[in-house]
């Protein structure tokens, strides 16, 4: 198959890169190319900045059998992308979030688990991306949601993965929201993209939405805790109510209120009853433990200060 990836070299879309050459498909990719040295040499670069409204001009005499969009999070861009590749496509798969679902509790996420999302406008308007190519005719389309999803970047709360890493290498304490205690669905971007690429040209995918995730879920103490036994390094967890969080920092409200702060499980039934012989295969401890060895080789950059201070304050209050 002739894929496109719009984005391509991203925590997701790189690994499902790599899976669709595997597969043998013909790739080409549109971005900015900053990580170009990165790509395979069959992949074909096509560079461009894709908030320009003119990047798609070298797409005008090229056809697809399936465009996979990672890089669009208005319905502006959606509509865009409709405009310029009805009948250029097969396919357009387009990769929205699980974090724009209702919150429910104590229940399993699925398909139809409405998407409702009142503290993070990131999830609201991957729902009105959603929405407008739902509406789109005689345009086929598939949408995946993916929840935390990891390849290099190191699962963290309140602070970037790295920033936790460099809190823990120096031994100060770290945050986690609450009591740590709600459960978390961490997948694997390997294990994501076999199922991704399993969904592209399969009819049953078509003009139906998926999630894709891991069945294991954990709680933030266990993530936490486990980043530190990778690095060999104590723990001191301090834990603080998600609204002391948002009161010392508004802009953690939508990933928090919006997302971590809930328990996220979800019922995986639909995309292994397309795909029967996917599951998730890699285990926790060995993810993070690759994810640490490429950190620490690049270097864990120190974080900040400002917001370091910050999370000293915190959690001096709340001690």
């Amino acid at each position: 198959m002739r894929v496109l990836y719009i984005g391509g070299t991203g925590e997701i879309s790189y690994a499902c890169l790599l899976e669709s050459l595997k597969q043998g498909h013909e790739v080409t990719i549109l971005n900015r190319g900053i990580n170009a040295a990165l790509l395979p040499a069959e992949v074909l670069l096509l560079q461009g900045d894709l908030r320009d409204v003119d990047v798609y001009g070298a797409l005008s005499s090229k056809s697809f059998d399936v465009v996979c969009q990672f890089f669009a999070f208005t319905p502006d861009a959606v509509e865009r992308d409709v405009e310029q590749f009805k009948g250029l496509c097969g396919q357009y798969v387009f990769v929205s979030t699980a974090s724009a679902y209702k919150k429910i509790k104590n229940g399993l996420i699925t398909e139809s688990t409405p998407l409702d999302n009142p503290y993070w406008a990131y999830s609201r308007n991957k729902a009105k991306c959603e929405q407008r190519l739902i509406a789109a005719n005689d345009f086929t389309t598939t949408i995946v949601r993916p929840s935390h999803t990891y390849r290099e970047r190191i699962p963290s709360t309140v602070v970037s993965g790295e920033h936790l890493v460099w809190r823990l290498l120096h031994r100060k304490p770290v945050i986690v929201h609450d009591q740590g205690e709600a459960l978390w669905t961490l997948t694997h971007a390997t294990d994501f993209a076999r199922a991704f690429v399993g969904l592209l040209g399969e009819v049953g995918a078509f003009n139906e939405t998926f999630h894709i995730t891991s069945d294991h879920v954990y709680s933030w103490n266990m993530i936490l805790t486990c980043v530190a036994d990778a690095l060999n390094c104590p723990i001191d967890i301090c834990q603080v109510p998600t609204d002391k969080l948002v009161e010392q920092s508004p802009h953690w409200e939508g990933s928090l209120r919006g997302d971590k702060a809930n328990s996220m499980v979800f019922d995986n039934s639909k995309v292994k009853k397309l795909l029967p012989n996917w599951e998730c295969t890699t285990d926790l401890n060995q993810g993070i433990a690759d994810s640490l060895e490429r950190l620490l080789r690049k270097g864990v950059m120190e974080p900040e200060s400002a917001l370091d201070r910050q999370i000293d304050q915190i959690i001096e209050l709340n001690s």
